[in-house]
This record gives structure tokens, C-alpha cells and sequence, in this order.
């Protein structure tokens, strides 16, 4: 066989093979779908081996996805733009429509947390962050008292407009379930940031299960909702209130959603619920709540979405695989009434922090390979891509670069992909 016809066998055999390969994003089962709300669903599964952030189309079949590595967590739309999580460089990045990355945001002295961040309407955002000191307070040496929670709000020109410090409006020494005589002290945990109606803040603290509203203005705390300092009755609610919750959120009608992940719960018990909230009496009423058929216990993570057409997404964080076989992330949509309308469900080793439903979508196509944007794979775009490999390769490529082209979806862009854009254009 001349040398001409091997090389020519040899590119065969390498275009079968990959053509044999399935699509790497995580082999998602649906369950049930049913009538669900009319939009798309953001997802970031989280993976030791392979993470993805991805869009599900309304059926649920999958409509743009990246591996992620060490970027994705807590990946939405985020008033009008995507936000995710480096974990690596410890900030926020923020893309476009173009799947453009357009800016990077991260705290001023303190460690910027990965839990939650709010994009605002003039351009500014609000961040949460972590402050840590030493003190003594029932020892004879310094004790660490950790995960101090900061918030720290920007204007559209990053300059710093608030900055909240718990211990400048929280005494440890109200909270009976810290351990004042470790030598290692952690205070806080915030896991949401909501706008309330009145343009205050709400802050879940999970450690202390406690929801503190505080002036925006001022930083003076308004009230606290759980926890050691609750200053609530709790109405109707069988379970008196919630704890080692997540995703504290004000929906249109006024009320508040929860995500009540209850491992202090006797029997341990996580749901979904909705609170009434009276800030004068200080009441909360309990006027909605769903626990999953399988009396699921999600240890951590969590979230929940009040839909436009009054569905609520559930998403179940992190549970024990044994609870329910083969899976490691739940997601579902349920009505008003209660009734499933969709469920899926990812491989064990997988979770998700957070799951919202948008219609938000890009204004580029979707097309795997197609770097420039004509709406077809063919030469020119391999060329793009040898071309990347050759001179602009990055260790840390974008999210257009990730999408457009890493097509098998390992993570790397490489020769492999020039393999598969080629078995594309053959097909």
C-alpha cells in the first residue's frame, strides 16, 4: 500500500472512531414530562471528573452545553446576562448574548464567595464575602472566628457603595449554637442575596437558619426571621419554621420561597416552601409547601423557582444516592396543585447548587464548530480551529471558544476536535 493510501486510511479510521463517540455531556433521564412551563432550564452539573454548565430546551433535549472545569458554579441568567463561577481564580464571570466573556467581578479584601450574585439593572452588582479574625473570647489564646459574611455592593464603575460586615451588627455571643470554646469558629454561611420589594436586603444565613433583612442604606438589620435571634411566630407550618436552608427568595405575590433543606427537621425532611409574611405582627404563615414523594433529604445545595404560570422548579441539591438508585441531582417542575409536570434526574456523582428556568437565549447560533458564524460547518472553520491550536490556544479558553470549539466535549481543544469538525462536515 503506497504511503499516500495509509494516510488517507489512517484519516478514515480516525473519523469512524469518532464518530462512535457520544456527545460527553452528562446522560440526563427523564423521568416524566408532562406540561411544564414554557421555557429553557439552566443547569450547572457539578462533577468531579465531568462538569458542565448546559441549557435544556422545553422537551428537555439539550440545547447548548461547555465542560466547564472549574468554572459553572451557580450558572443562570442574571438579569439580562450568564454569571458563573470561576473557583479557580475565585471570581464571577459575566457573558453576553454573544457568549462573550465581558467582565470579571470579585470582592475588595475579602474572600469572594461562590453562593450567590446579583447583576442590577444600572450596571452595578452585589456580591457575597467572607472576612475572618482573631480573637478570645473563652480561651486563653487567640481563637479564629471564620466565614465573617460580607456584602459588598458596586456601582456600574466598580467602585465600592456598601460594605456589611456581620460582626459589626451581629454578637456571636447571641448564637448557643456556636462553640465558643473551639479554637476555630465558624460564624456564618450565606447562601442567597435577595432585593426585597423595598429595595433592602435579605441574606440566608444556613448555619444559624436564620433569613436577616437589613437596610440597604445603613446596613442596620430590620429583622431576622429563624434562628437563635427569630423574632416571627410561624403559622400553620406542622414543622415550626425552617433550617439549613437555601435560595431565600420574594415572589411577585409578596410571599417568600424557600428552600427548607431540614436536616434538623425530627424526622429529617427537605421541601419547598412559601411563607406569608407579615413584617409588622412578624408573622409567617405557611401558605404552599411540597416535599418530594420519596421523602428526599437533600444534605446540602437547593433551590426553588415560583414560575410565571405559578409552577415551582425544585431543585433537590445533594442527596444519598441510595435514596433514590442511579441518580445524583433531581430536578422537577410541580403546579400549584402539587402535580408533577416534569422530573429528570443526573448520574450519581453529579449535583446542582441551583437550577432557574429563562427564556433567555443567545443571539449567535448554537451550532457546534461553527467559529464564524455562517450557519455551516465546512473548511473555513476548520481552519479556525487549526489555527487556534497552532497560535492561540489557551489554558483557560472562553465560553465561545469552549462551545464553538471543543466539540467532543472533554474539556481540551485540541487535535481530536479537528478530527471531529472534519467528521461533521463529511456527514
Amino acid at each position: 500500500m503506497a504511503m499516500k493510501d495509509k494516510g488517507q486510511l489512517l484519516i478514515m479510521i480516525l473519523i469512524v472512531s469518532v464518530s462512535l463517540l457520544k456527545p460527553d455531556y452528562p446522560d440526563y433521564n427523564i423521568i416524566m414530562n408532562g406540561s411544564p412551563y414554557p421555557s429553557k432550564l439552566f443547569v450547572h452539573s457539578m462533577s468531579s471528573e465531568n462538569p458542565h454548565i448546559g441549557i435544556l430546551n422545553h422537551d428537555l433535549s439539550l440545547h447548548w452545553e461547555v465542560n466547564s472545569g472549574e468554572q459553572g458554579f451557580d450558572f443562570r441568567n442574571n438579569n439580562g446576562r450568564l454569571s458563573y463561577f470561576d473557583k479557580i481564580s475565585q471570581f464571577w464571570i459575566v457573558a453576553d448574548d454573544n457568549m462573550i466573556e465581558t467582565d470579571t467581578l470579585q470582592c475588595i479584601n475579602g474572600r469572594t464567595d461562590y453562593h450567590d450574585i446579583r447583576l442590577l439593572d444600572d450596571g452595578g452588582y452585589i456580591l457575597n464575602c467572607y472576612d475572618s479574625i482573631y480573637v478570645e473570647l473563652e480561651l486563653p489564646m487567640p481563637q479564629l472566628i471564620r466565614e465573617i459574611l460580607v456584602i459588598q455592593e458596586f456601582d456600574n464603575e466598580d467602585n465600592l457603595i456598601l460594605n456589611w460586615n456581620a460582626l459589626d451588627y451581629l454578637s456571636i455571643y447571641d448564637y448557643p449554637n456556636m462553640n465558643l470554646s473551639s479554637p476555630e469558629i465558624t460564624f456564618m454561611h450565606g447562601n442567597s442575596i435577595e432585593i426585597d420589594y423595598d429595595n433592602n436586603l435579605l441574606l440566608s444565613n444556613r448555619v444559624s437558619n436564620e433569613v436577616i433583612k437589613i437596610d440597604r442604606l445603613t446596613g442596620d438589620i430590620i429583622w431576622i426571621m429563624g434562628g437563635p435571634l427569630n423574632e416571627f411566630t410561624f403559622i400553620d407550618d406542622p414543622l415550626n419554621g425552617f433550617n439549613k436552608q437555601h435560595d431565600v427568595r420574594r415572589i411577585e405575590n409578596g410571599n417568600i420561597t424557600i428552600f427548607d433543606n431540614g436536616t434538623q427537621h425530627e424526622p429529617m425532611l427537605s421541601r419547598a416552601i412559601e411563607y406569608e409574611i407579615d413584617e409588622i405582627n412578624k408573622t409567617a404563615r405557611l401558605v404552599w409547601a411540597y416535599n418530594h414523594p420519596d421523602s428526599i433529604v437533600a444534605m446540602s445545595m437547593g433551590s426553588v423557582q415560583r414560575l410565571p404560570n405559578e409552577n415551582t422548579l425544585i431543585n433537590w441539591g445533594f442527596f444519598f444516592e441510595t435514596v433514590i438508585m442511579d441518580a445524583g441531582t433531581l430536578i422537577m417542575e410541580v403546579d400549584y396543585d402539587k402535580n408533577i409536570v416534569f422530573e429528570l434526574s443526573y448520574p450519581t456523582n453529579f449535583w446542582t447548587y441551583r437550577t432557574r428556568k429563562s427564556d433567555w437565549d443567545f443571539t449567535i447560533n448554537v451550532i457546534k464548530g461553527d467559529s464564524n458564524l455562517d450557519d455551516i460547518v465546512n473548511v473555513i472553520d476548520v481552519v479556525y480551529l487549526v489555527n487556534y491550536i497552532l497560535y492561540d490556544n489557551s489554558q483557560n479558553p472562553n465560553l465561545f471558544q469552549k462551545h464553538k470549539l471543543d466539540l467532543n466535549t472533554d474539556g481540551v481543544i485540541d487535535i481530536i476536535d479537528i478530527v471531529s469538525i472534519v467528521n461533521i462536515i463529511l456527514d
